[in-house]
C-alpha cells in the first residue's frame, strides 16, 4: 500500500530533458553575452537526443532480426542489455557531435565587442 511504484518505462525523462536545455538555449539567446552558450545548449541537447533514439533504435531493429534467426534463450536480455547501452552511447556520440559541429559553424561569429 505504501509501496513506491516506478515507471514501466524509465526513458521518459530523455525528452523533458532535452526540451529543458532548449528552451534554455532560446532563452539564452537573448542575451548577447550568452548566444553562444545558447547555440552549444540547443545543438548539443538535441544532436545527443536524436542520436540517442537512431543508434538505441537501430540496436533493437538489428537485434531483433538477428534474434529471430538464433535460437539462444538469453538473447532478448541481451537485446535489452545492448539497448540500454545504446541510449548511453548514443547520447555520448551525438553530444560530442554537436559540440564539434558547433564550434565549426560558430568559428567565424564574433562574440560581444567592445571599442575604446
Amino acid at each position: 500500500m505504501g509501496q513506491l511504484q516506478l515507471p514501466k518505462v524509465p526513458f521518459f525523462f530523455i525528452v523533458p530533458v532535452w526540451f529543458f536545455f532548449a528552451l534554455s538555449g532560446v532563452v539564452l539567446l537573448f542575451f548577447p553575452r550568452h548566444r553562444r552558450m545558447g547555440l552549444y545548449a540547443i545543438s548539443v541537447s538535441t544532436t545527443a537526443t536524436l542520436t540517442s533514439f537512431l543508434v538505441s533504435t537501430a540496436v533493437l531493429y538489428i537485434g531483433a532480426r538477428i534474434g529471430t534467426r538464433l535460437n539462444i534463450k538469453w538473447f532478448g536480455v541481451a537485446l535489452i542489455a545492448a539497448y540500454l547501452l545504446a541510449i548511453g552511447l548514443g547520447a555520448a556520440m551525438g553530444a560530442i557531435a554537436g559540440f564539434f559541429l558547433t564550434r565549426c559553424l560558430t568559428k567565424g561569429l564574433n562574440g560581444p565587442t567592445t571599442r575604446v
